[in-house]
């Protein structure tokens, strides 16, 4: 015989286990996609903050706003 209040959580977490996911993909993001996107968008500013520091390639940059 256990505590009433674990007995009771416990059948609780039985009848949710046992129950089908109701979407095939996780309901949250994934901690590596979520560094994925953070380092995509650091480097993305870096780069455009280099390309626009440089006093260089004015020809270049008459042509193409950003550096992607």
């Amino acid at each position: 015989m256990g505590i009433e209040g674990n007995e009771i959580a416990d059948q609780s977490d039985r009848k949710g286990s046992s129950h089908p996911l109701i979407e095939p993909k996780p309901a949250l993001v994934t901690p590596a996609e979520v560094a994925r996107e953070v380092i995509w968008y650091w480097t993305s500013n870096k780069h455009k903050e280099h390309w626009q520091s440089k006093c260089e390639q004015q020809q270049s940059k008459a042509f193409l706003k950003n550096p992607h």
